[in-house]
């Protein structure tokens, strides 16, 4: 009930954010469209596992947010027209159906602004500002790689998996380890392998449905070796938490949802105590993404370019974040009041016009030139 007691404050908080931020239309329909009717797994696994691992400190709530922004903002480019062309989720029209792919495109930018918001004033005190943010930003790296890699069908059923969907899980247990002074790399691998079993049983119930559309399914590609390592994986991660996890409403609802459907699974041995060691499960090489960052264009990039230049910045930022990290307040002042000013106006004008309205052009113009002088001077730091 961890998360189910922290919420409603934090709810309450950031939707009079949301709705101070966007047209009552727009505020609406998308607030409740992101954040009612979905099963919140990730903010539940954050608040159960920091209560189970350190019951007596308190549970940073906002952190599980966050990361629960992340995975809607997620959601919203799963659904859109170069990605899955989904009409309805949880019951309601997608966002890019309601208003517009470019306006599903802005909602997706509002709700990670929201996530830096968080995140930035949420730091552990023993953390510093340059690791605390390099670590968000690393994974959000490797999750735009797993959107990349479901758009261009590469990569192995473990690398998919691990990074479309295992890196939110990682995001969430080793936060948890963070902030509670647990081992970092442990959670970090235990939380990645739970993910990859989440995106697994996500391909076990699509498994008919991703035959007619061609995406890739664990089970359909290699059903055997597939079957065989879920099940591993999955006694892996019982040991990694211990059984006590499993007495609890959370642990019980984790173990009906990765075992019912799985005939025979608890029935297999448990590994040796020797390999309860989980190794992390894939080492991913970044590509040379070479994107123009900073060209003067208006609109809104789609498809795979549009990952491509997300890419391209998170590795430009984490690149050069250790030149800039004595003067990271100044640029976050800076970049905060920019966003804001853009955010007002686009919302505020018809979305046929973001590209030559006169208001709109000069902002957008005077940004380009100041972040063009930030990253020259940043060069020569």
């Amino acid at each position: 009930m961890a998360w189910e007691q922290v919420q409603p404050a934090i709810y309450k908080k950031w939707k009079k954010y949301w709705f101070d931020t966007h047209p009552d239309n727009i505020a609406e329909y998308s607030w409740n469209y992101l954040f009612t009717g979905g099963k919140q797994i990730r903010p539940r696994l954050f608040c159960e596992l920091w209560q189970y691992l350190s019951p007596d400190s308190k549970i940073n709530g906002e952190l599980a947010f966050a990361i629960e922004c992340i995975h809607v903002a997620s959601l919203i480019l799963d659904d859109i027209p170069w990605m899955d062309n989904a009409l309805e989720r949880r019951g309601k029209p997608t966002l890019h159906i309601v208003f517009s792919q470019r306006k599903a495109c802005m909602l997706f930018h509002d709700v990670m602004y929201m996530v830096y918001l968080i995140w930035t004033t949420n730091k552990p005190e023993y953390i510093d500002n340059y690791e605390w943010e390099k670590y968000i930003l690393e994974k959000l790296m490797y999750l735009t790689m797993g959107q990349l890699y479901d758009l261009e069908k590469k990569g192995t059923l473990i690398e998919l998996a691990s990074l479309k969907t295992g890196i939110l899980f990682e995001l969430v247990t080793e936060t948890v380890a963070i902030c509670t002074n647990l081992d970092r790399a442990f959670w970090k691998s235990w939380g990645n392998y739970l993910g990859i079993l989440f995106q697994w049983m996500d391909d076990w119930h699509d498994r008919e449905e991703d035959k007619l559309q061609l995406n890739r399914n664990a089970f359909n590609e290699d059903y055997n070796n597939t079957l065989k390592t879920y099940i591993d994986i999955w006694k892996k991660i019982q040991m990694g938490v211990g059984i006590g996890w499993f007495s609890s409403s959370f642990g019980m609802f984790m173990k009906t949802y990765f075992t019912d459907e799985m005939k025979g699974i608890e029935a297999q041995p448990m590994p040796a105590f020797i390999d309860l060691i989980l190794p992390y499960p894939v080492n991913i090489v970044l590509p040379t993404i070479i994107v123009p960052v900073f060209a003067v264009k208006y609109n809104i990039h789609i498809g795979t370019q549009y990952i491509k230049k997300a890419l391209s910045i998170l590795q430009l930022i984490i690149k050069n974040a250790d030149k800039y990290v004595k003067n990271v307040n100044i640029y976050a002042d800076k970049y905060k009041k920019r966003y804001i000013k853009i955010n007002r106006m686009i919302w505020n004008t018809d979305e046929n016009t973001w590209e030559h309205n006169p208001g709109v052009i000069r902002l957008l113009t005077d940004i380009y030139q100041e972040i063009r002088k930030d990253m020259q001077e940043i060069r020569t730091i």
